[in-house]
């Protein structure tokens, strides 16, 4: 009995030192020429570099650190003086390094991470290709696996100290886009996943917006600086001109019922209206509802003109005016010029007053 209990134990402390195991990494290996240096296993997160162990060596150069295992891949580096291996660690690799100190940036032999092999080959590559050649490679490694932390650490390597990679060039970033994609997927709570990711979708947004801006512009500039005219039905079937109200100052809304919080918009333009209708202010809805009877009910009792087109977003004003997105609203003064595209309410009773003087 006392043999069972014991070779129970033992399997108990076996399984809980492969536990322990499973939770973290190593590294370890020689590095010549490098007597009394010392070698240094640091964590470079996204935010910090954070030194997590030490060691001397001596002649022979050997070395092995054990560390915590990262939640999700993460890049370490071994780094001598200015001098560094970088590390691709993916949970709970052993990575075998054999190097030189004079090797140990751009040539050392790597074994036990693919990730960290390719790396080394995108460092050797940055330095001794052309740039065009060097890219032409990094675009294989991001696209052969862009849920790598080789294929996000592609898209930040820098030469004189400009990105190989910029997020902003048209041609470079369906390359962000798919590592931004892959890291959202399968790491959305990653802080890297996080950041790629917003880094991505504000560079969309802001091009957007710009574009819209200089569509808006460009038709302001054909139409002599002053608005297109609309030309549709209310609810009484009535033709209703955009232009029967030029002398006015006047809101131009394209919406629909379907937006999230409609009513609290009917809101603001009503506040808007009912302050400043009396002194020359008109409001022109364009309505994008599928549903005629749905879009009769919400605008029945509203006080300003709201029209509808059979086209939805389809409709030619909505093109003419390059309405991407519902809610869009124009100030237009009394000139019948389109002053701007309204960003949000909180300036917008300053520029009604501005047209209004």
């Amino acid at each position: 009995m006392k043999r069972l209990q014991t070779a129970g134990l033992l399997l108990l402390v076996a399984l809980l030192a492969g536990c322990r195991d499973s939770e973290t990494f190593q590294t370890s290996g020689t590095i010549t020429g490098a007597e009394n240096e010392i070698l240094y296993l640091e964590e470079t997160s996204l935010r910090s570099t954070r030194t997590i162990d030490s060691v001397r060596l001596t002649q022979e150069g050997k070395f092995r650190f054990t560390a915590k295992a990262p939640e999700y891949p993460e890049l370490y580096r071994l780094r001598i003086g200015k001098k560094s291996v970088v590390l691709a660690v993916d949970s709970t690799e052993h990575i075998s390094v054999e190097t030189t100190l004079d090797n140990m940036a751009y040539s050392p032999c790597i074994s036990g991470s693919d990730a960290t092999l390719q790396i080394v080959e995108l460092r050797q590559s940055l330095r001794s290709k052309p740039l065009a050649e060097h890219k032409e490679y990094a675009r294989k490694v991001i696209l052969s696996n862009p849920r790598s932390i080789a294929a996000y650490y592609a898209l930040f390597q820098t030469k004189d100290n400009r990105l190989v990679f910029d997020p902003y060039d048209k041609a470079d970033r369906p390359y962000y886009s798919a590592v931004a994609t892959a890291f959202h997927a399968f790491m959305p709570e990653y802080e890297r996943s996080k950041a790629l990711y917003n880094l991505v979708t504000d560079i969309i947004t802001t091009e957007r917006t710009a574009k819209q801006e200089a569509a808006i512009r460009e038709f302001i500039a054909q139409a002599d600086n002053t608005f297109l005219d609309i030309i549709l039905p209310d609810q009484n079937g009535t033709e209703r001109r955009l232009s029967d109200y030029k002398g006015k100052v006047i809101l131009l809304d394209f919406s629909t019922t379907d937006i999230d919080n409609y009513f609290a918009y009917i809101f603001e333009l009503r506040e808007l209206y009912n302050r400043y209708h009396q002194k020359g202010l008109e409001i022109y809805q364009v309505s994008a509802d599928n549903s005629r009877l749905r879009w009769e009910q919400a605008t029945t009792e509203l006080p300003w003109t709201t029209v509808r087109s059979e086209h939805g977003v389809n409709a030619m004003c909505f093109r003419q005016y390059n309405v991407s997105a519902l809610p869009t609203l124009f100030l237009i003064n009394r000139q019948g010029e389109v002053v701007q595209r309204v960003q949000s309410f909180d300036k917008l009773p300053a520029a009604i007053e501005q047209c209004l003087r």
